[in-house]
């Protein structure tokens, strides 16, 4: 079983669950429907978990460079035991999509699609994979907001959404920078094996700084103080990992903050939605 957990990295997997949850959150301002919230969290679990099983089929000979711990090239399971088990996580996440409405199938159909592709083909073209997993990711918190679908839940929703989709772009860039060796064994074409380590790195600082400059807008566009006592630690974590060594060491220190990044800013969109709180909003 630790092994299965492994292979779909389920720290990752509870991360996706996580922005389900604050999307709708975010989205609803806590008006919550506890069964279309668990099931947003387990659509989303379910094609995120399936999604990281089909990248380390596809992934296998990079990994034994890269990472020969990893179930797959470790031996531990085997190719096609780990894509059975990817189309079984993603088709069971998009038929129980069908509970919640056409459009909540459509996304989840379209984002398991999305990384099949990615996977197989889209993951060796560089920046176009990196905006796919940025993409997909920040879909993550759309499905979320999606499954409220009430009101102007897509007013509130594009905030987090756009957030999510730049660290995400960001961290992707520095995991090419870590990977650099067996990307380039294998002719992967990130933007570290095609431009070069610093290019890259200078790309993924560029994205780092538009988002922590722009971070404190959401304390005017209607959420509350709280997100702002949270956007403390997220902007100083952001800063440690964008002032990361210039080299894979320092991408692979860089992509461990982001992740702390990632959870920092779900939070802050979370509690920075609870209503009835102080906040600097203009508008209504």
């Amino acid at each position: 079983m630790s092994q299965v957990l492994k292979l779909i990295r389920v720290h990752n997997v509870i991360g996706a669950g996580l922005g389900a949850f604050t999307g709708y959150v975010a989205s609803s301002m806590w008006k919550i429907n506890p069964v279309e919230l668990i099931l947003a969290i387990v659509v989303v679990a379910s094609v995120a978990a399936g999604g990281y099983a089909i990248n380390d089929v596809y992934d296998v000979e990079i990994d034994r460079i890269n990472k020969p711990e990893r179930p797959i090239p470790s031996g531990a399971i085997s190719i096609r035991a780990a894509a059975s088990l990817s189309y079984a996580l993603m088709g069971f996440g998009v038929l129980l999509s069908i509970i919640q409405g056409y459009l909540e199938f459509l996304v989840a159909l379209l984002t398991s699609i999305a990384l099949l592709f990615y996977a197989r083909d889209i993951k060796r073209t560089g920046i176009y994979g990196n905006l796919i997993v940025a993409t997909t990711t920040a879909l993550s918190l759309f499905y979320g907001g999606l499954s409220f679908h009430t009101g102007p839940w897509l007013g509130r929703i594009w905030i987090p959404v756009l957030y999510t989709f730049l660290l995400t772009l960001s961290r992707e860039i520095v995991k090419g920078i870590e990977d650099y060796k067996g990307d380039l064994a294998n002719n992967v074409r990130t933007l570290a094996t095609t431009k070069g380590i610093t290019k890259a790195w200078i790309v993924a600082r560029s994205s780092l700084i538009i988002t922590e400059v722009t971070s404190p807008l959401p304390l005017f566009l209607g959420y509350n103080f709280l997100y702002g006592i949270v956007l403390i630690p997220f902007l100083f974590i952001t800063s440690k990992a964008a002032l990361s060594e210039t080299s894979e060491r320092g991408a692979a220190k860089a992509r461990s903050l982001l992740k702390i990044s990632a959870f920092l800013g779900m939070i802050a969109f979370a509690l920075g939605s609870l209503p009835g709180l102080l906040t600097l909003s203009f508008t209504p």
